[in-house]
């Protein structure tokens, strides 16, 4: 399998892990209090997830190059509410958020963009 590939897997696996472990002792670890910082790293993770498939599978020479950016952004908001409702029925202690669905879907899309900014002002062969 191709490194890239690799990469957006693990990376989405983190993902998956950090979602679905109890972090409810976390703010007793936290030395500063940064509000919102839960929604923060959902950006993060989402907004890095994105660039990753994109960089792994896209290739704008091709005719389904469209298609497949549309694929990876459904296929990562489809993931990402995956997770909230596994957050709700799972012993985790976490809970399903709307916010957190926004927070992905933002970071999914703002992802997407930078992978097409980079595409589009460093020409190489993806």
């Amino acid at each position: 399998m191709h490194n890239k590939k690799l990469l957006a897997i693990a990376w989405n696996v983190l993902i998956l892990v950090f979602c679905l472990i109890n972090l409810s002792n976390i703010n007793e670890v936290q030395k500063i209090r940064i509000p919102h910082l839960d929604k923060v790293v959902h950006f993060v993770f989402y907004t890095t997830s994105s660039f990753l498939w994109s960089w792994a599978l896209l290739n704008k020479k091709s005719s389904a190059y469209p298609l497949n950016r549309l694929l990876i952004v459904l296929g990562l908001i489809l993931f990402g509410l995956m997770i909230e409702f596994l957050q709700d029925i799972l012993p985790t202690h976490r809970s399903f958020e709307w916010l957190d669905v926004l927070c992905n879907t933002a970071g999914v899309l703002f992802g997407t963009t930078i992978y097409w900014i980079y595409t589009r002002w460093k020409p190489h062969n993806s």
